[in-house]
């Protein structure tokens, strides 16, 4: 019992420790570091991982700059949109 324990307070410690570097309602410029592979933008802050959404896909090309929002954050990676200015 005790081990099952300690396994549960061991993996409470990891997620506190793994915490996003981004909130919903961020407000960011960032490059685009890749295409996915359903052609939506991606892009990197601090090693995590952000995937920009409902956006006009033709013409986003690597390295470009855009003002993105996160609407969506998860342990590993968030969920953006596109807000004016980029």
């Amino acid at each position: 019992m005790e081990s099952n324990y300690q396994n549960n307070v061991g993996e409470e410690k990891m997620q506190e420790e793994i915490k996003p570097p981004v909130n919903v309602g961020d407000v960011l410029k960032l490059g685009v570091t890749r295409i996915g592979k359903d052609g939506d933008p991606v892009m990197i802050h601090k090693g995590y991982v952000i995937f920009l959404k409902d956006i006009e896909k033709r013409g986003v090309q690597l390295s470009t700059m855009i003002n993105i929002k996160i609407t969506k954050v998860m342990p590993r990676f968030a969920f953006a949109e596109r807000v004016d200015g980029s």
